[in-house]
C-alpha cells in the first residue's frame, strides 16, 4: 500500500508539472488531451491515495456484473424452493448433488453448511457473517465511485485555475492564449460531465444492484434454515415471495443518499402449510 501511496504522489505531481509546462497554442486534439489528463489522472491518483488497486479493480467487476445481472431474485426463490423439494423427497445426498450446480455464492456456501452438517444456529451465524463482509464489500465499492463523483469537479477546477494562471504568463501573445482559455474551459466542462454523466449514474446503479443484493440475502439466510428444517416447500415459495415483495417496496422508498448496513437480526418464523 505504501508503493502505491507513492506511486499516486508522484503522479499527480507528474500531472500537474506538465499541466505548467506543456505548450498549447490552439483548441484541439492536445488541448483535449490535457484537459482529460489533469480531470481523469487527478481523480485516478486521488483515488488511489485512499483504495487500493484491488478494489478499483473489484468495483469494475462488481459494475459489470450489476449491468449483466438477470433477475436473481425470483431465481434464488426458485431454487431455495427446489432444494426444498429435493431434501424432503430424497435426503441430503440429492441435495449435496443440487448443491454442485449452483453457482458460487452465497446460496451455494448455504447448501454445502447443511450437506456438511452443521447445526441451525451455525448456518445462521456463518451466514450473517458472510452477509456482513458481502455489504461492507458493496458499500466500499459505492464509496469509491461517489468520491470519484466528487473530485472530478474539484481537479476540473484546479485545471482551469491552472491555465488561467498561465494565461496571465502568456498574457501579451494572443494566439497562445487560445489555447490556454480553450484548456481552462475543458477542465471544468470535463469535470462537469465525468461527474454527472459518468461516475454519478454508476454509483446510482451500483445502489440499484446492492438494494436487489440486500433482498436476495436476506430470502436466502431466511430460506435456507426453513430448508434445514424441511418445511413444505410451498410455504416456504410463500413465505419468500412476500418478503420479497416487502423487501422491494422498502428499497423503493429508502433514501438514496444512504449505504446499506447490516439489518438487526431477526426472529426466523414458520410459516404453516
Amino acid at each position: 500500500m505504501a508503493s502505491q501511496i507513492i506511486f499516486s504522489i508522484l503522479l499527480s505531481i507528474a500531472i500537474f508539472f506538465l499541466a505548467f509546462n506543456l505548450g498549447v497554442e490552439k483548441m484541439g486534439l492536445a488541448s483535449n488531451l490535457c484537459a482529460l489528463m489533469i480531470v481523469l489522472g487527478g481523480t485516478l491518483a486521488a483515488t488511489l491515495v485512499a483504495y487500493p488497486w484491488r478494489r478499483l479493480i473489484w468495483t469494475l467487476r462488481l459494475l459489470k456484473k450489476a449491468f449483466s445481472s438477470r433477475n436473481e431474485i425470483e431465481w434464488t426463490v426458485d431454487i431455495i424452493v427446489n432444494l426444498a423439494y429435493t431434501y424432503r423427497k430424497s435426503g441430503i445426498r440429492a441435495l449435496e448433488e443440487m448443491g454442485e450446480k449452483i453457482p458460487y455464492g452465497t446460496l451455494k456456501t448455504a447448501v454445502e453448511l447443511i450437506t456438511f452438517n452443521y447445526t441451525r444456529d451455525d448456518i445462521e451465524r456463518i451466514l450473517e457473517k458472510e452477509a456482513q463482509i458481502t455489504y461492507s464489500q458493496y458499500e466500499t465499492a459505492h464509496k469509491i465511485l461517489y468520491n470519484m463523483a466528487r473530485l472530478a469537479p474539484a481537479l476540473g477546477l484546479a485545471g482551469t485555475i491552472i491555465s488561467l494562471i498561465r494565461i496571465f504568463g502568456h498574457i501579451t501573445d494572443s494566439q497562445s492564449m487560445v489555447g490556454y482559455m480553450a484548456i481552462a474551459l475543458l477542465n471544468t466542462f470535463y469535470g462537469v460531465v465525468f461527474a454527472n454523466l459518468c461516475f454519478v449514474p454508476l454509483s446510482s446503479k451500483l445502489r440499484e444492484f446492492m438494494d436487489q443484493e440486500q433482498i436476495r440475502i436476506d430470502l436466502i439466510l431466511e430460506g435456507i434454515l426453513d430448508v434445514y428444517d424441511q418445511e413444505n416447500p410451498r410455504a416456504i415459495e410463500y413465505k419468500l415471495e412476500s418478503l420479497s415483495m416487502v423487501g422491494s417496496k422498502r428499497s423503493l422508498v429508502r433514501p438514496r443518499s444512504r449505504l446499506i448496513v447490516m439489518p438487526p437480526k431477526r426472529q426466523v418464523t414458520s410459516v404453516s402449510p
